[in-house]
């Protein structure tokens, strides 16, 4: 068996064996993985999108998560051969979660941005005669995106006959924002308990600009170690692709030895820690 093993007639037997087992599982499970695929991910992927108000099908994003998947295989498995083959296939295939991650958290970001100045507008308005409904329509109205499209999908709620507080708290759960859950509580008192809802939402725009100004303060004093972040990340791959272009036969061991496997998770999971340890030393929580 240790002859068969390690001769090259070993090799192709392990290989042709390993690929007839490839092939039958592929046709078992492959039309279950792919219903699994589209129904539990893509479906999802562009359900989220279309709660961030973006327009997208399923067999658009189906099409461009294979399309860029493909474009991955084929350029990691150049440098990597097997290996290269598996990290193209999981980031291809992930792609469009990290296209609707990056964009809600964009929006995100943009609406938080906005909401101080929205506030305001808000108690002015409120101030001159304004119920809260109508001042929510004037933003819905004047504010920009995407503050403008979210609360005039509370206006159209409201007008169907929806409690402003649940569609407040619909809100506040679909973008995830710490911010509206105080927007949320101070109109829940003042129109429970009764007060000057105005007042409260001038300070409430005060706090959140104050809290801006101290998240960009440590945004600004924490770039050197995101910046060192992501020089670990990817200096690694900066070196294995100068050492492969120099020596490709020794980096080549790394990919078809065993050993070598063991090194490349060994350097992947040191690498993950040193990201994960930057990344929470930098991310401070105000």
């Amino acid at each position: 068996m240790d002859f068969i093993l390690l001769s090259p007639y070993g090799y192709m037997f392990f290989a042709f064996f390993a690929g007839i087992v490839a092939f039958l599982l592929t046709v078992k499970y492959g039309r279950h993985l792919f219903h699994l695929y589209t129904t539990q991910f893509i479906h999802r992927v562009d359900d989220k999108l279309k709660k961030s108000f973006i327009e997208s099908s399923p067999v658009r994003l189906l099409l461009l998560s294979f399309g860029f998947t493909a474009i991955l295989v084929f350029s990691f498995s150049i440098f990597l051969g097997v290996i290269g083959v598996l990290i193209g296939l999981v980031l291809g295939l992930l792609a469009p979660w990290f296209y609707q991650y990056l964009v809600r958290r964009k929006r995100k970001k943009q609406f938080i941005y906005q909401l101080p100045d929205a506030l305001s507008s808000l108690a002015a308005s409120m101030r001159a005669g304004g119920s809260l409904v109508k001042g929510i329509e004037m933003l819905a109205l004047r504010q920009p995106e995407p503050l403008s499209q979210e609360f005039a999908l509370i206006v159209a709620e409201n007008r169907v006959g929806r409690e402003l507080e649940e569609s407040l708290e619909s809100l506040t759960k679909r973008l995830n924002c710490k911010e509206l859950e105080l927007l949320t509580t101070s109109i829940t008192i003042a129109r429970n308990v009764g007060g000057n809802l105005a007042d409260t939402l001038d300070i409430l725009a005060d706090t959140l600009r104050e809290k801006a100004q101290i998240e960009g303060k440590i945004e600004a004093l924490t770039a050197t170690g995101r910046a060192q972040g992501w020089v670990i990340s990817l200096l690694p791959f900066g070196v294995g692709v100068a050492l492969y272009l120099q020596k490709p036969e020794a980096m080549l061991v790394l990919v078809y030895e065993p050993w070598g496997w063991v090194v490349l998770a060994v350097i992947t999971l040191m690498m993950t820690l040193a990201v994960w340890m930057i990344y929470k030393i930098v991310n401070i929580d105000v």
